[in-house]
């Protein structure tokens, strides 16, 4: 019987052959991650938005997308959800260039999209400008020049770089707090 415990205690001072060892190692059950808790974006908060390259009705058609950029921190509950320099998107809805009789230039513009901690979030905002008339001009140059003055154009729409455009979140976005808190 001595002779069978030693034998025994033998056996269990062998270290275990490699892929016993990875079972045993395999088998330690892992406790489950705390949930982390999402931060919500509410519907219609404000994003304000600055044109990083001018934007005109005489080089740009319907269609055509330009570059914004986040002017302001948009936070929630203290946590930074979209941070300042976050890159957003606009599109040309529709371009009118100048005319004859100083007829001036029209542009029309929609907010498309920010992006922001790996998320996409839709925006809902627009500007509409117009260039300033020449129609004041155009009567003087037609009294001084005659018909020739017809000719004068008036001025093209422009969304100037550095303008301010306010946009607004179209629908509500779960933001990972732990994600928006590292990239702080």
């Amino acid at each position: 019987m001595l002779a069978a415990a030693a034998a025994a205690a033998s056996l269990w001072a062998q270290p275990l052959p490699e892929a016993a060892a990875q079972a045993a190692v395999k088998a330690v059950p892992v406790p489950p991650s705390p949930a982390v808790p999402a931060v919500l974006l509410p519907k219609g908060t404000m994003v304000r938005l600055m044109v990083l390259k001018e934007v005109n009705s005489r080089d740009h058609r319907a269609g055509h997308r330009f570059a914004l950029r986040v002017d302001e921190d948009v936070t929630v509950n203290g946590v930074t959800l979209i941070p300042v320099g976050a890159t957003g998107w606009g599109e040309v809805v529709a371009a009118q260039g100048t005319g004859g009789a100083g007829k001036s230039g029209r542009i029309n513009s929609r907010l498309l999209y920010v992006d922001a901690n790996g998320r996409r979030v839709a925006l809902d905002g627009q500007r509409d400008s117009a260039g300033s008339g020449g129609t004041g001009q155009a009567v003087v140059s037609v009294i001084a020049f005659g018909p020739l003055g017809l000719l004068m154009k008036g001025n093209n729409a422009t969304l100037k770089a550095g303008e301010i455009i306010n946009g607004y979140t179209s629908s509500e976005v779960a933001f990972d707090s732990a994600q928006s808190a590292s990239s702080l």
